[in-house]
């Protein structure tokens, strides 16, 4: 699969203190597997499915972006200023899978 860039990347301190960016659905989907705090949850799912259907084009990629939002928060990540929002997109969104 390759990369499809979101156009903003999200930037995340982790629990350990690293910064993480992570600059779309394919690197959001590695970020989840391997370095999520909890890999359980309501938007943890729905951000791996998500991600996964906009790398097959059957989501859009700010779609994609949104539900890893919402995963970060669930698991009490900072997300760095000015990363929750893009094109009015406040990242807030039901997991309906």
């Amino acid at each position: 699969m390759y990369e499809i860039p979101w156009s903003a990347p999200v930037s995340l301190t982790m629990l350990d203190g690293r910064c993480r960016k992570v600059i779309g659905p394919l690197d959001a989907m590695k970020c989840l597997q391997s370095e999520w705090p909890v890999r359980g949850g309501a938007y943890y799912s729905y951000a791996m499915r998500t991600c996964e259907a906009a790398l097959k084009r059957r989501k859009s990629p700010s779609e994609a972006r949104a539900a890893f939002i919402c995963a970060s928060r669930e698991a009490f990540l900072t997300i760095l200023a000015g990363q929750g929002r893009e094109e009015g997109n406040d990242g807030y969104r039901r997991p309906l899978e």
